[in-house]
């Protein structure tokens, strides 16, 4: 075991805690121990470069949001670690947690219909003057936040991204980084996703809200309010070209029902015990590099609609 920080004070206090051997860099590390499996937990920035290097020594990888910062960079690490047969894991850990499966399973049974929107308000207020508020350091919300909701919307949505609205917007931190990103996908199959994530709403609504072709849910993640109707119920519409009759607008009477649902516990296990299932050969990942470096695709996709550069 050993680890490695340019502080010394937080080298001696793991060598302290755990007994381990302790480095200043990370090219030592890899240099003069044998550790098989690496935890990048550096700043955004960083990710790609300490990644590269971990990969390249020929050890596992497991790496925090995002896995790059910029596309072309998350699949060179991609096909690395494919080509070397090593594991690049990313803990995009909210594709572990209840709300993911929940929503999904909604989605699937066709309760409401097709689904053709999703909405999603990820917000709360608090100001921030720390590393993570600076660009130069991949800071800001779109890097740090973002990547959780991007994790669990992109395969909600089915198909992948094509087009893409964005604002960016720093409203109250101390640094230079966004705090305030909204944005707005469509897929190749048209479904959309209207997305918020704040640190500067003081108030907000749903966290999550799924629009079908015959009902919606609202959701916080754990509780869900469904109001649908069954297609089988109704019969089909014939459009009217002519005079309304009786000079009314056209009204029905639709056989709504309304149902309340509490999420299951996810049906996997937690982002690290999953690791080690996938590194002894006993599971699949739950998270593929393949999925981690579709968030960084459609982070630049956002990043490029806001007028900004990756």
């Amino acid at each position: 075991m050993a680890v490695a920080d340019p502080l010394l004070d937080r080298c001696q206090e793991a060598v302290d805690l755990l007994g381990c051997e302790a480095f200043s860099t990370l090219d030592e590390l890899l240099a003069k121990s044998e550790a098989q499996v690496v935890v990048v937990a550096t700043p955004s920035s960083s990710h790609y470069a300490d990644a590269l290097k971990v990969l390249r020594a020929g050890r596992h990888c497991v790496g925090e949001k995002p896995l790059a910062l910029r596309s072309e960079e998350a699949d060179e690490l991609v096909e690395l670690a494919r080509e070397k047969g090593l594991g690049l894991f990313i803990n995009h850990r909210h594709l572990h947690f209840p709300p993911y499966y929940h929503l999904k399973g909604v989605i699937e049974s066709g309760v409401l219909g097709d689904l053709y929107s999703i909405h999603v308000c990820w917000a709360n207020y608090a100001r921030r003057w720390d590393w993570q508020s600076l660009k130069k350091n991949g800071g800001g919300q779109l890097n740090n936040t973002c990547p959780h909701t991007l994790s669990v919307v992109l395969p909600l949505l089915g198909s992948p991204v094509k087009r893409v609205f964005a604002d960016l917007r720093n409203i109250k931190d101390a640094g230079d980084a966004e705090d305030h990103v909204h944005f707005m996908l469509q897929t190749e199959s048209g479904v959309t996703a209207d997305v918020v994530v704040s640190t500067a709403m003081a108030l907000s609504g749903p966290r999550w809200i799924l629009c079908g072709s015959r009902g919606t849910m609202t959701s916080d993640g754990e509780t869900s309010k469904l109001r649908f109707y069954d297609g089988t119920k109704v019969g089909a519409l014939e459009v009217i070209d002519a005079a309304a009759p009786g000079r009314k607008y056209l009204q029905e009477e639709l056989p709504w029902e309304e149902k309340e649902l509490k999420a299951d516990p996810a049906p996997v296990k937690a982002f690290h015990e999953n690791l080690l299932d996938v590194l002894t050969g006993n599971a699949a990942p739950v998270v593929t590099a393949e999925s981690a470096a579709e968030v960084v695709r459609v982070t630049n996709l956002i990043q490029a609609a806001a007028g900004q550069s990756s």
